[in-house]
């Protein structure tokens, strides 16, 4: 739910004479134009999130061979990467299981 708060300080111009209530609420609208998110649609933001997935599995992967023909300098690093990796994994197995049980609960409800 969301409040609106008037600054007073704009009802009123500066020689105090009082502002029509069309110019208080336009300047409510421009500032919650000025806060909106860019539109980003959800299909793009789960495209890139799987991208970043892939990636971070693709590194890992890259520092456990890395890892297993002895060029790995630091092993806490291969740790690092694999923890990165799986849990990215998990969030994404996560997220594919509610859009799973959303799209049952929808196919019950429509028949």
């Amino acid at each position: 739910m969301e409040r609106l708060l008037i600054d007073f300080s704009q009802v009123y111009g500066q020689d105090g004479t009082q502002k029509a209530a069309s110019s208080v609420y336009s300047t409510y609208a421009s500032r919650q134009k000025q806060r909106e998110t860019p539109n980003v649609s959800f299909e793009d933001m789960l495209s890139a999130s799987i991208k970043k997935v892939n990636s971070l599995q693709l590194d890992a992967e890259q520092k456990i061979r890395s890892l297993a023909i002895g060029d790995a300098e630091d092993i806490s690093e291969v740790v690092l990467a694999s923890s990165r990796a799986d849990t990215a994994l998990r969030l994404v197995m996560e997220i594919r299981n509610k859009f799973i049980d959303a799209y049952q609960a929808l196919s019950r409800i429509t028949g």
